[in-house]
């Protein structure tokens, strides 16, 4: 083939750099899209995605940020430290209603119908503690007050026979909650994973109740957010990144449970693979469910973490 045939094919007759496609021109020079996230099962999706090469073939390139929860990491997001963040649902609902200008990207593992969850109450062994009637004039350890993990503990001890007005609460980091429980600075807690699984497998603690499940079956409790403007003035970057992610996603049904899938689970979460695969994961959305954050609105004006009918459906981003 001569010089210009090869010209020709590449860019068409009469073609210029100028009318190359999109995709390509960002592959020469690939945007840069930052992401928050928490490093645990759920967010396996983005990291798959990295891996794999889905966001390559996009024509774009990503980074990874931990933080500690996603509503400390509302603020950077706002703020512009960040351009994609995964957050619990209440933190971003919460927001929301306070007029934060966010659009909802993605959503993540739901809650399951019914347990196992990946989080459960636990007490010290032969406490003797069954209901949420028990738990009153006790203290519960939970990692933030007034947001998911209270959340659903209120609703286990309403639906349990007890009166939350008389449970007091305690906020403790994650890492800390089988110590607090131990050491009596608590007389439950609720214990995600990897801790309740570690918890589950020590004599020295039993299991009080699965409040996840019993509180929010099949809501949401995570979701993927973006700020209004980034979804604006980006949103050529931004569909690029859901065609990735969502074939991250693919992948993660495809492989979970799996050796492969264990592996690169552990290397964002720096978590032994025979200890992850005691754990519970649930499969990836490929849609968000819109009907099920309106019945979390609804939820959450029950326990009072909302005031309004909020109207969630604008702040989805359609692509």
């Amino acid at each position: 083939m001569s010089a210009i045939s090869r010209r020709d094919a590449l860019l068409g007759i009469g073609g210029t750099l100028a009318t190359l496609p999109i995709a390509a021109a960002m592959a020469a020079d690939p945007p840069l899209v930052r992401v928050s996230i928490v490093p645990i099962f759920a967010v396996a999706p983005q990291f798959a995605a990295d891996k794999f090469g889905f966001f390559t073939a996009e024509g774009i390139a990503t980074t990874t940020q931990p933080v500690q929860g996603g509503a400390i990491g509302i603020p950077g997001l706002v703020s512009g430290s960040f351009d994609i963040l995964y957050s619990n649902a209440i933190s971003v609902l919460t927001a929301l209603e306070r007029g934060i200008d966010l659009r909802i990207i993605a959503e993540a593992t739901p809650i399951a119908e019914q347990p196992p969850d990946p989080g459960a109450l636990l007490q010290r062994k032969g406490a003797g503690l069954k209901s949420g009637k028990d738990l009153e004039g006790k203290t519960v350890g939970v990692n933030v007050r007034f947001d998911i993990q209270w959340m659903v503990v209120q609703g286990w001890i309403k639906k349990t026979g007890g009166d939350t007005t008389k449970v007091t609460y305690r906020e403790v980091p994650l890492p800390s909650m089988l110590d607090a429980l131990r050491g009596g600075q608590v007389d439950a807690a609720l214990v995600l994973d990897p801790f309740m699984t570690i918890g589950l497998s020590d004599p020295a603690f039993e299991m009080l109740g699965w409040p996840l499940s019993t509180t929010m079956p099949g809501l949401p409790s995570s979701l993927w957010i973006v700020t209004g403007t980034f979804a604006e003035t980006k949103a050529d970057v931004l569909r690029a990144y859901l065609r990735g992610f969502m074939k991250g996603v693919d992948w993660v049904n495809a492989h979970m449970g799996d050796e492969e899938y264990l592996q690169l689970v552990a290397s964002f979460t720096k978590t032994d693979t025979k200890l992850l695969a005691k754990m519970v994961a649930g499969k990836q959305p490929t849609h968000i469910n819109v009907d099920a954050i309106k019945r979390l609105v609804t939820l959450m004006k029950e326990f009072d973490l909302l005031k309004t009918d909020l109207n969630v459906e604008p702040k989805i981003f359609k692509g």
